[in-house]
């Protein structure tokens, strides 16, 4: 059977206790995480509405900023379909005592690639005849795209914050020892709870070279704890304890009678580059790309196949974009948190 358990570790704890209040340690953990990663997400799209409301002003250079190629949409659409089918399928090869196919989990992974990527090239929508301000716009739109995920069970890697810990437990003659396997798909929360120091990496993957910080023979040991652990149908939840560390989305964590809190969210404003530098730079590699992705249709007459779309955005991050971003730069208001609370003019 192949092996893979890229997040696993030993917990370096003795009792059930212990590992319980190691749990209760991560989830404080993983709720600061998860605010620092919602906050971030409405800062950001409360920014580009500001941004968009400049751009989209009765000036025609900047009227090239266009919504996203529809490709893109469609695209993802179709990625987060796929990624339902895929988490059916996958329950069913369990259930069936299967072992699942790597080219499952190679696709599993590229799905959650394309929806990476797609997620942070927001959609825009028109800025003409917003009567809120940009941060509640912000607010209303991250808080309607999390509950239609809770609702369809689709993901968007931009804003999943759920986070969990798997413990297995070893018994011996000498006592018990914990290892444990930790799922959190947003790399920040990943990186931050993997920090902690009751926690030690131990990942295996089935090779007969061992990695170049161990010997041969610790390699060998580790693989055959793990499938110790892990059971002969290699099914994670038949031999854990699974301890819940962060919700599905955790809209709650900004929660004031049912809507995100806007001074919560505004402490978080320097969590990001907000310098027009910086947004300019953003807006003219999505020009860019932009009129790389109508030309490409244009020529096409077709939709354009995936590859191509990844070779354009890729393209865009190193494509020469003074000239806009000069032009850009030069019109961009500079943010503020009363510009982002302010209603805009009618």
């Amino acid at each position: 059977m192949s092996l893979k358990v890229y997040n696993g570790f030993k917990v370096n704890l003795h009792s059930l206790d212990e590992v319980a209040d190691l749990s209760a340690e991560l989830r404080t953990q993983a709720a600061g995480v998860a605010r620092l990663v919602i906050a971030k997400e409405v800062l950001r799209r409360a920014v580009r509405y500001v941004d968009q409301t400049t751009l989209m002003s009765d000036k025609p250079y900047f009227s090239a900023i266009s919504k996203l190629s529809d490709v893109v949409t469609n695209l993802e659409k179709a990625a987060q379909n796929c990624k339902l089918t895929l988490a059916v399928l996958e329950r069913a090869i369990r259930d069936a005592g299967t072992e699942q196919p790597d080219e499952l989990t190679t696709l599993s992974l590229m799905l959650d690639c394309i929806n990476d990527v797609t997620s942070r090239l927001d959609k825009e929508s028109s800025t003409t005849g917003i009567r809120s301000s940009p941060l509640r716009q912000a607010i209303c739109s991250v808080s309607e795209d999390i509950l239609e995920a809770n609702r369809s069970r689709s993901r968007l890697p931009a804003l999943d914050v759920e986070a969990e810990l798997w413990v297995f437990r070893e018994a011996s003659e000498g006592g018990c020892r914990y290892f444990a396997m930790l799922h959190a798909d947003n790399r920040d929360m990943y990186h931050a709870l993997s920090d902690h120091p009751s926690l030690t990496p131990m990942p295996y993957w089935s090779s007969p070279d061992p990695p170049d910080n161990l010997h041969r023979e610790e390699w060998s040991a580790r693989s055959a704890l793990w499938k110790q652990l892990l059971g002969d149908a290699g099914i994670p939840a038949q031999n854990c304890t699974t301890f819940s560390l962060c919700g599905y989305y955790g809209l709650s964590l900004f929660s004031e009678n049912g809507t995100l809190s806007e001074p919560a969210i505004l402490s978080y404003l320097g969590e990001i580059d907000i310098s027009v530098e910086a947004r300019a730079d953003y807006w003219a590699r999505r020009q860019w790309s932009n009129r790389r992705f109508r030309d490409l249709n244009e020529k096409m007459g077709t939709q354009v196949p995936f590859s191509q779309i990844f070779k354009i955005i890729d393209e865009a991050k190193d494509a020469d974009v003074s000239l806009e971003k000069s032009q850009i730069e030069a019109v961009l208001p500079k943010i503020t948190a009363d510009s982002l609370i302010t209603r805009p003019c009618a």
